[in-house]
């Protein structure tokens, strides 16, 4: 596969993790390819990856921790899906989304901005079913470090959903992995610092 080439996988399309898996599929075809994935796109790369890794020349993870949620986040996406099968979907919340963007983030307000206009174009029914699909996630660690495939990982050192610590723990599970950390970014690292990732992903995937 040519390194110019890219692919995406759609995942606003898919209901369900069979789903997910099949689109990822398709957009891999029979190719040998470099995985790119962001947040919970990582835990579906990941597992594509190790389904298929005769198919993978590399795994990138961005923002993506693969020890799998803690207790607290799954009963607080537990109840922003039972609010959402009842009809109760409210835009997020400032102290949401500030979780999500760090403050001092050179393109903050364009992230945010770029979040909300996501949240009202992929609407309450496509929420449900990707915090449905993908949330009860086991430890993929263990088996990534067995993965014949170079992975890099990357993290933002603000980041509030994948702490950078957990970041870190999970790269010393994986010895063949390298971490690249970026500065003054939160969680919506591809959207707070695109310039930045794209020549770090760039330089990788040369």
């Amino acid at each position: 596969m040519h390194i110019h080439e890219r692919r995406y996988v759609p995942l606003q399309w898919a209901e369900t993790l069979e789903q997910m898996d099949g689109l990822s599929q398709h957009a891999v075809g029979e190719d040998k390819v470099h995985l790119v994935a962001f947040s919970m796109g990582g835990y579906l790369a990941s597992r594509f990856a190790l389904a298929h890794p005769q198919q993978i020349a590399s795994l990138t993870l961005i923002g993506f921790c693969s020890a799998g949620l803690e207790e607290r986040e799954l009963k607080q996406r537990q109840l922003i899906i039972n609010a959402l099968e009842k009809g109760q979907f409210r835009p997020m919340s400032n102290e949401r989304l500030s979780m999500m963007v760090h403050p001092h983030s050179p393109n903050r307000q364009m992230a945010e901005q770029t979040i909300r206009e996501m949240e009202q174009d992929l609407g309450a029914s496509v929420l449900k079913y990707h915090l449905m699909a993908a949330s009860n996630r086991p430890d993929l660690t263990p088996a990534l470090a067995k993965a014949p495939f170079p992975i890099y990982i990357i993290a933002a050192e603000q980041d509030q959903v994948a702490q950078l610590s957990k970041m870190q723990a999970m790269h010393q599970g994986i010895p063949q992995a390298s971490l690249k950390v970026f500065a003054d970014a939160g969680h919506m690292l591809p959207l707070e610092q695109p310039q930045l990732l794209a020549a770090e992903l760039a330089q990788r995937l040369a």
